[in-house]
């Protein structure tokens, strides 16, 4: 419909535009014929017989009646009436010109009222697949490594490939107990489908009461331990391409003892009624033809 106005808009425009400019243009030419029967110089029958028909018309309109100079002005008249009509053109173009500008502007008013109240059950239905969508994916891997790399025998010392099986299966185990959570083991660490987005807080805190407890623990076997966990919203369903080698990325940049998450974990987060955890936004990485925002997550000591 607003096209079809603004169609309407612009066939008038160039309707009285193109009228106007027949009117002087054949108000000019009108004078012209005046002047050459002044001087007695007649045109061809063909084109004589429009200022004819011109002649006609005004006589009938109006005929200047001068007994004192002996020549005829009506074709001045037509042509001084047509002048006067193009200019009357004028108002009217300014008039349409400025009606339109009324109705784009009462339409954008109209637009923007639209776009505000879409945009508003956009964000409700925004919140609504929000709110159905609770779960949660933690990525992880365990390191550990000889304090002292050189060989040396001592009882105390254990194989560090050993503990590092050991412990990964230790916290995969302290998750599935404490919380409704299914893993999947990858190549490169372990993946943990969380139920329930509202105990992530606590999944975090298990996580670095572990992290705290494994480094006391393997201190006296001269033992360095590292726990690396990336986050994003996601589930067993979810198409794993969109979203893990995002999480290894992450945990190749992966600060000590702090938790890596991707943006849409951060949206979800912020809308939790308590947040223990601050998020320290880490920049853009790229991954393939990827940018990616990175954020991590510790403990919001004050």
């Amino acid at each position: 419909m607003h096209k079809l106005i603004k169609l309407s808009f612009n066939a008038t425009i160039t309707y009285f535009k193109a009228m106007q400019f027949c009117l002087m243009l054949l108000a000019f030419l009108t004078m012209i014929d005046f002047i050459l029967s002044l001087l007695k110089i007649k045109l061809p029958p063909f084109i004589q017989i429009v200022f004819d028909i011109i002649y006609r018309i005004q006589s009938l309109i109006y005929k200047p009646d001068l007994s004192v100079i002996p020549v005829d002005f009506t074709l001045i008249v037509a042509a001084i009436e047509m002048v006067i009509m193009a200019g009357i053109i004028v108002y009217i173009l300014n008039f349409i010109i400025e009606f339109e500008q009324l109705y784009d502007k009462v339409h954008a008013d109209g637009v923007k009222r639209y776009e505000k109240s879409f945009n508003k059950q956009l964000e409700k239905n925004a919140v609504k697949i929000e709110n159905k969508h609770k779960h949660f994916a933690m990525y992880y891997d365990v390191e550990v490594e000889k304090v002292n790399k050189q060989y040396s025998f001592d009882r105390t010392t254990v194989d560090p490939d050993t503990k590092r099986a050991e412990y990964r299966a230790l916290f995969r185990n302290l998750m599935l107990q404490n919380f409704k959570v299914t893993s999947q083991q990858t190549s490169e660490g372990y993946i943990l489908f969380f139920e329930d987005i509202n105990d992530c807080n606590k999944a975090f805190d298990r996580l670095y009461e572990f992290i705290s407890k494994s480094k006391e623990t393997l201190k006296q076997h001269h033992l360095k331990f590292k726990l690396k966990a990336s986050v994003c919203v996601a589930d067993r369903s979810t198409d794993k391409e969109t979203y893990l080698p995002k999480l290894k990325k992450l945990l190749n940049i992966a600060q000590p003892d702090k938790i890596m998450i991707l943006g849409d974990f951060k949206s979800k987060y912020e809308t939790l009624k308590e947040k223990p955890y601050k998020i320290n936004a880490l920049g853009e990485y790229s991954l393939a033809n990827e940018m990616i925002d990175v954020y991590s997550m510790e403990p919001n000591r004050q």
